[in-house]
């Protein structure tokens, strides 16, 4: 099902860690510090966009043959297939973080290649990765490079109305802003 090259490992490997740095910076400063699950942060936050290996990017040297929208539901597919215990929580992660979440009318509306249902974070560590794997592209040339705020708005805002509110709400609980 995964086939990927190191290139794309790579990149894989440097965008999960620059979102698991800001996650954990996110969290460390929050008033719900005591009530993070720290160990699991950073294995959610390594393997949140594990399902990139099976989609096609070749921007980013991927060259499955789903699309990439459906990188959420094939990391989480292949997680609970490894072990659906002991990666329920990791799964979880992998399909609620695209975007800020999508609602079941989002992916009907938008015709995505997933089941029309919520996959929205909701607990405090989907809602960090979520919210932190914003600020970083997959972009080879900018991989390690933190969007700014603006660029993160802007760039979820085009999706529409309820994109926009779910990014402000957790710019709001992790940012105090």
């Amino acid at each position: 099902m995964f086939s990927a090259s190191a290139r794309c490992l790579e990149i894989l490997r440097v965008h999960c860690e620059c979102v698991y740095e800001k996650a954990l910076c996110l969290a460390r400063k929050s008033q719900y510090a005591d009530a993070i699950d720290y160990v699991f942060l950073r294995e959610a936050a390594m393997l949140h966009d594990w399902g990139v290996i099976g989609v096609h990017a070749p921007s980013i040297d991927c060259f499955g043959e789903a699309p990439y929208m459906a990188h959420g539901i094939l990391g989480a597919k292949y997680l609970r297939g490894l072990d659906p215990v002991r990666y329920a929580r990791h799964a979880r992660v992998c399909e609620r973080h695209i975007g800020v979440g999508l609602t079941a009318d989002e992916i009907r509306q938008g015709s995505l290649p997933m089941p029309a249902r919520d996959f929205l974070p909701e607990t405090f560590e989907e809602k960090l990765i979520t919210y932190a794997d914003n600020f970083f592209s997959k972009n080879p040339d900018r991989l390690s490079v933190e969007k700014s705020w603006d660029e993160v708005l802007a760039g979820i805002s085009r999706f529409g109305e309820g994109p926009r509110e779910r990014i402000l709400a957790l710019r709001a609980m992790w940012e105090g802003e």
